[in-house]
Order: structure tokens, then C-alpha cells, then sequence
């Protein structure tokens, strides 16, 4: 029987946990239509799962029976950021999702010389990488931070101790130097590509140029590939 997942903080109280979330409530009454005696995973961002039978639901709250609260082991090894050029139609989003599956912890939406879009729909992003984090068995959710310049981005991303800056003409992934391989700052261009001012301002800041492939990638590829090689380092 499939179990339903869903990151939500929770207390337990004899043996019973109340959900009051409105957003929750609705999805397992009127989109999942949960009825009584439903299994439910419940996860919370302090890492302890509860394995639960739903008892009660109507338009206010939901009241679950715990059956076995134990800890998520799934944790994230590494504090890594994505720097990502805004793309367009339905493409950030899709890089949003991917990034959280492979374990991205905050994404900086940026605008660069060759941005198109200039703009992102918040609400939709965070439901979409929230889903894609209860789905991988994730206990915390991307952070998605307000858009930012490429030049602040540069800035913002030098508290992290590994810096990448991915571009075709760069080095091999081998070559990257690791500062600190707990913390990693990931930067991916727009459908155009970097400008040149942009590439030389990432060197002038001492981020490592490297090349994810020899062939020309769309956005969406070249982030959700540049993820998993950066937390793989």
C-alpha cells in the first residue's frame, strides 16, 4: 500500500498528533481525499519521522494515531547553493525540482546579461520543490531566496568555502579545488551563456571555472548535471 509523504512540523501527544495546517488539510481532504484509517508519513525539519493512521479529518484539522515515530536518516552532507540564471516558460521550475531531488539546501534565482525573464512565480517554485523534497524522503525543504544580480550573487556566494563557476571554456570537474567540502556555492548561466565581462568578473572573484561537458547543454541540463557533480565532490 502506497504511504503518502508530507514535511510538516508536528507535535506528538499521547500517541496523537492534530494537524491544523489549512494547506495540508485541504490536500488530504479535497485534492487526496484522505478518509479514515489512511497510513500518512509525516516529516518534520528536526529529522524524526512518525508513521501514522489518519483517525479524523474535516475542513479545520486532522487528528492521526502514531503508529512509529523514528529518525530520517536521509541527511544532507553538504550546505550546497545553486546561483541560477532565470530561464524561461516552465525551465526553472523543472531545475528547481531536479536540484531538490539531488539535494540542493538554498537556490539564488539571478538575472545576468542574457537573462530573458526577469521574473518568477514564488509560489508555485516553493510548492514545487517542497513536493519534490517529501517525494525524495527530504526532512528540509530548499530554501529559495528573492532574486539577486549576478554581480551580489558573486558577492553572496563567497561565505561558501568551494566556489564553481560553470562555463564551457572552463576545466575538467577533476580540477576543482576544495576549500571546504561541506559548503559549495554552484553558478549556471542563462540560455544565451555567459558574457565574457561575466566569466573574467568570476575569475577576478576567485571562483573556479569548470566545464560540465565538451557539448553545448540547455540551462536546464547543465544545472541539474553541474548539482549532482558539485554535492558529489
Amino acid at each position: 500500500m502506497k504511504v503518502h509523504r508530507f514535511i510538516t512540523e508536528y507535535i506528538v501527544k499521547d500517541k496523537q498528533i492534530t494537524i491544523t495546517d489549512a494547506d495540508v488539510i485541504h490536500q488530504w481532504k479535497n485534492v487526496l481525499k484522505f478518509k479514515k484509517g489512511e497510513h500518512i508519513e509525516l516529516s518534520s525539519t528536526c529529522g524524526m519521522q512518525a508513521l501514522c493512521e489518519l483517525s479524523y479529518v474535516d475542513k479545520n484539522e486532522a487528528v492521526l494515531s502514531v503508529l512509529e515515530e523514528y529518525e530520517n536518516k536521509n541527511k544532507l552532507e553538504k550546505d550546497a547553493t545553486l546561483y541560477m540564471a532565470i530561464l524561461k516558460r516552465e525551465n526553472f521550475e523543472l531545475v528547481g525540482q531536479k536540484a531538490t531531488e539531488l539535494g540542493i539546501t538554498t537556490i539564488v534565482p539571478i538575472i545576468t546579461d542574457r537573462t530573458i525573464k526577469q521574473n518568477l512565480n514564488f509560489e508555485r517554485l516553493n510548492k514545487i520543490v517542497k513536493e519534490a523534497s517529501e517525494l525524495s524522503g527530504r526532512s528540509s525543504i530548499p530554501e529559495i531566496k528573492d532574486i539577486m544580480k549576478f554581480e551580489d550573487a558573486l558577492v553572496d556566494s563567497k561565505k561558501s568555502g568551494t566556489q564553481i563557476f560553470f562555463d564551457m571554456s572552463g576545466n575538467s570537474i577533476n580540477s576543482v579545488r576544495e576549500s571546504n567540502n561541506n559548503s559549495i556555492a554552484l553558478f549556471i548561466g542563462p540560455e544565451g551563456g555567459w558574457t565574457e565581462k561575466e566569466i573574467n568578473s568570476a575569475k577576478e572573484n576567485n571562483l573556479q571555472i569548470i566545464s560540465v561537458s565538451p557539448l553545448t547543454l540547455r540551462g536546464e541540463t547543465a544545472a541539474i548535471v553541474a548539482v549532482y557533480l558539485g554535492i558529489n565532490l
